[in-house]
């Protein structure tokens, strides 16, 4: 019979075996999201259209505006679970399956040619697979806080979830050449194969220590537990340094493709070459970032990464024709560096805010983790619309009759990524953690 863990968990698992079995639950997460990311708009709506344009963009719109809404509302649920097994494993269990069935799904409309059947058939599956998304990503991410106590296992833990998160992006890059040989169904079947696994072998690991279920959470609504969260002040700043860094990475990350062939003169199938070098440079780095934080702190490092990546971002004005040679080299140079300046901050930001959850549910004797996380999530999916929508923008902007590529505009990517990560580091030197004031009961 399966016993519960103590109070400390780590003295019965070693924070390797923590971290591996945690970084494998977003391992199985990228897989799939990357793939739905990358391929679902090209599949519907390429050369053989399978929806009209105009449906899909509704629907799309719809299905995010749904996962906004209940991203929250989530958050809260998993916060009053109460069972054997604690409150957020029984969520990944039930969850898992469904999700990669409905992942696979997507990938089998009923009409091979435009068809309103494949309008109501992909409106039903893309929205059921948003809710089993966010009722599997949720739990999962509030899970970091409960299975860690110091910051030195959190600062270790989130460096191997990063490092997972890059394997996955790596591996998800193989898709095109699968998608060519095999088709799209196979291939979602073979990424729901590898994901099924990470999903579930975790679970025999992980365990919520029993001290989380001494809150009495029945006594507070939803309403109060939204109140509590956005009242926290160290939350708030390290949810807007956040939101920043992430608009950033994403912003630089979409004009990767525009930088390589406007900016350095290359063809599109040189741009495997910068993102394999920005993997490679990412995975290195976080070794360095945990023996670092150690050392100095996890302060003195992540400001000191959102200094470097506010300077390397603004070297993309360096790199053009006026170099001499081919501009391969000084381009993947600068990639590397801004992947090595931007690790610090990606690791290092969850760590934070973990630290954050953690203390406040020491002080106020409530447990809010999934509504913290459901916070980040809602903020996520907006600063991911938001980063989405820039760059053709900038690309307009950027547009005159002697640069009709808008390469000025692909430029100003780096200016705004940079401008972003500097007001991040702002925002982070007035940064504390804050000390919540105990939730005072009332009598209805």
């Amino acid at each position: 019979m399966c016993k519960r863990m103590n109070t400390q968990p780590t003295t019965q698992h070693p924070v390797r075996k923590i971290a591996l079995a945690y970084s494998m639950l977003g391992l199985g997460d990228i897989l799939t999201w990357n793939i739905v990311n990358n391929w679902l708009t090209y599949f519907y709506l390429s050369a053989n259209t399978l929806v009209p344009a105009s449906l899909f963009s509704a629907l799309m719109f719809f299905n995010g505006f749904v996962g906004v809404a209940i991203a929250l509302p989530i958050g809260y649920w998993s916060d009053r679970v109460h069972s054997r097994w604690g409150r957020r494993l029984p969520f990944l269990f039930v969850t898992a399956l469904p999700r990669l069935i409905l992942f696979i799904l997507l990938w089998t409309p009923p009409v091979k040619t435009e068809s309103l059947r494949n309008v109501l058939y992909l409106g039903i599956i893309v929205l059921t697979h948003e809710i089993m998304s966010g009722l599997h990503q949720i739990p999962n991410k509030a899970l970091l806080p409960e299975i860690t106590r110091t910051d030195q296992e959190r600062v270790r833990v989130s460096a191997w979830a990063e490092a997972f998160i890059m394997v996955g992006v790596a591996v998800g890059s193989l898709a095109g050449l699968l998608i060519e040989r095999l088709g799209y169904a196979p291939t979602a079947v073979i990424y729901a194969g590898l994901s099924l696994p990470l999903f579930y072998l975790p679970l025999f690991t992980l365990r919520e220590p029993p001290y989380q279920h001494t809150a009495r959470p029945e006594q507070i609504s939803f309403r109060q537990s939204l109140s509590l969260t956005f009242s926290n002040r160290a939350f708030r700043s390290m949810t807007a340094i956040h939101a920043l860094i992430t608009s950033s990475v994403t912003l630089v990350q979409i004009m990767f493709p525009f930088i390589v062939t406007q900016i350095l003169g290359l063809t599109v199938g040189d741009t495997t070459y910068f993102y394999m070098s920005g993997l490679i440079a990412s995975l290195a780095c976080y070794p360095l970032v945990i023996w670092l934080s150690e050392r100095f702190g996890k302060r003195q490092v992540f400001a000191g990464s959102l200094i470097g990546a506010t300077l390397v971002l603004l070297g993309l004005l360096l790199l053009g024709d006026w170099l001499p040679g081919s501009l391969l080299l000084p381009g993947i140079l600068w990639v590397i560096l801004e992947a090595l300046t931007v690790s610090g901050a990606t690791v290092l930001q969850a760590a934070f805010i973990a630290e954050i959850v953690s203390q406040d549910a020491r002080q106020r004797g409530q447990h809010q983790e999934g509504t913290y996380y459901a916070t980040l999530d809602f903020v996520d999916r907006i600063v991911y619309a938001i980063a989405g929508a820039l760059p053709a923008v900038l690309l307009l902007l950027g547009r005159s009759v002697a640069d009709p590529q808008g390469a000025r505009g692909i430029r100003m990517a780096g200016v705004l990524g940079s401008l972003l990560t500097l007001i991040a580091l702002l925002i982070f030197r007035r940064y504390s953690l804050q000390q919540p004031q105990p939730v005072v009961e009332q009598n209805v």
